[in-house]
């Protein structure tokens, strides 16, 4: 049976880029292995997106800072929205049968939190840019 996802190795390859990139954004904790070391399929994505903003000229150390303080601060972030999600359910004590029914409903909710956080990021991302820009027009 063959498993899914990528390898280090395979990631590597499918990233073109060097292993000592690859390992920095794992090791930023912008990507985690699952249990058997495998990487999602759209891991190769975020490392051509790492990429091309070093393409353009910012640092690699200073990309590697903010991502490690971006992965902390979404970790924190998302304990505190997994925690809400378990409040509305009314998980606090669970029948092994429930987790069957409740896994669909987490499915469900999970790219509607996705779209919310990923689409403010973009429009709070994009509004202090176009102010911080502003502030250097002379």
């Amino acid at each position: 049976m063959e498993q899914e996802g990528l390898s280090r190795a395979e990631l590597i390859e499918a990233s073109g880029l060097a292993s000592e990139q690859v390992d920095l954004a794992i090791d930023a904790g912008l990507l985690t292995p699952d249990g058997f070391g495998r990487f999602k399929e759209d891991a190769v994505t975020m490392l051509q997106a790492g990429a091309a903003l070093v393409a353009v000229g910012v640092s690699v150390p200073d990309l590697a800072r903010l991502a490690v303080r971006h992965a902390r601060n979404v970790e924190a972030v998302v304990d505190e929205a997994v925690d809400l999600f378990l409040a509305a359910m009314g998980t606090e004590s669970l029948e092994s049968d429930d987790l069957e029914n409740l896994t669909p409903l987490v499915e469900a909710l999970v790219p509607q939190v996705v779209a919310l956080v990923g689409e403010h990021f973009r429009r709070t991302l994009l509004s202090r840019a176009a102010a911080r820009l502003a502030e250097r027009v002379q």
